[in-house]
């Protein structure tokens, strides 16, 4: 067998012609195509040669011929035991209890109101008002408590500047001593009732201003006893004085004064 179909035997070689008188030519010269081969040679060569080309084409083709890959044997599982728990039952709600005709009627709220201990009542503090006694016994302006009398009055220089001082008024309202006889200075400013300052701030800032700017011989001038000064209505009075003092005294320069 030989590639492409040729094929040949001894039986196919042609000897020499004996009447051409041509020499015997070589069998690797032989060719299926050969004229000098007969028809019935040329078609057995022609078959070989396809034969040889099928078993050829078998042969690539098994080698080409894609292979199945075996599958892999799945692994076994053994068998899981599966236990379910019963859940248990929710307790079942309490009976219902009758209730009475007194337990369904809401209490009232109990109010209780603490009274407070004797000792925690404070009485007001009114140790700055005059008593009757006093009162009498205080000159008033215009009676000789103003020392000096004319221009060098200073009671009745002093009235005057309360009396037409509005935050004197608003001052006397609001500490609750209005038509009262109040204690205002003794030697030293005293404090009206439940207020911060003493001498009731706008009364006494009034008071001293303008005792500080009056002549020197009005504010040095000698004085004895309490001295009243009254606003408009008459009944709320201020109280100056002690035993003996001098106006300057209300500036705090006692021990300063000059006498002229």
């Amino acid at each position: 067998m030989f590639p492409f179909g040729i094929v040949t035997t001894k039986r196919d070689i042609p000897g020499p012609n004996p009447r051409s008188g041509d020499p015997a030519r070589p069998e690797h010269l032989l060719r299926a195509g050969d004229p000098g081969l007969s028809r019935a040679q040329r078609r057995r060569r022609l078959l070989g040669g396809a034969v040889s080309v099928m078993a050829h084409l078998a042969v690539f083709a098994a080698l080409l011929w894609p292979r199945e890959t075996p599958m892999r044997p799945k692994p076994s599982l053994d068998p899981i035991t599966v236990t379910i728990a019963e859940q248990p039952l929710p307790p079942a709600p309490p009976a219902p209890t009758e209730l009475r005709p007194e337990a369904m009627q809401p209490a009232m709220p109990r109010i209780t109101i603490a009274s407070p201990e004797p000792s925690e009542i404070q009485a007001s503090d009114n140790s700055d008002l005059l008593s009757d006694a006093q009162i009498a016994g205080a000159a008033g302006v215009g009676e000789g408590g103003g020392g000096g009398g004319g221009g060098c009055d200073m009671a009745q220089l002093v009235q005057k500047a309360l009396r037409r001082d509005p935050l004197v008024h608003t001052a006397v309202r609001n500490a609750g001593r209005v038509g009262k006889a109040i204690m205002i200075w003794n030697g030293d400013w005293v404090r009206s009732g439940e207020q911060d300052g003493k001498g009731l701030s706008a009364v006494r800032e009034a008071i001293m201003w303008e005792v500080g700017f009056a002549p020197a011989a009005c504010r040095n001038q000698r004085m004895r006893g309490l001295v009243l000064l009254s606003l408009a209505d008459g009944g709320t009075r201020f109280a100056v004085g002690t035993g003996e003092w001098h106006w300057s005294d209300l500036l705090g320069l006692r021990g300063m004064r000059s006498v002229r």
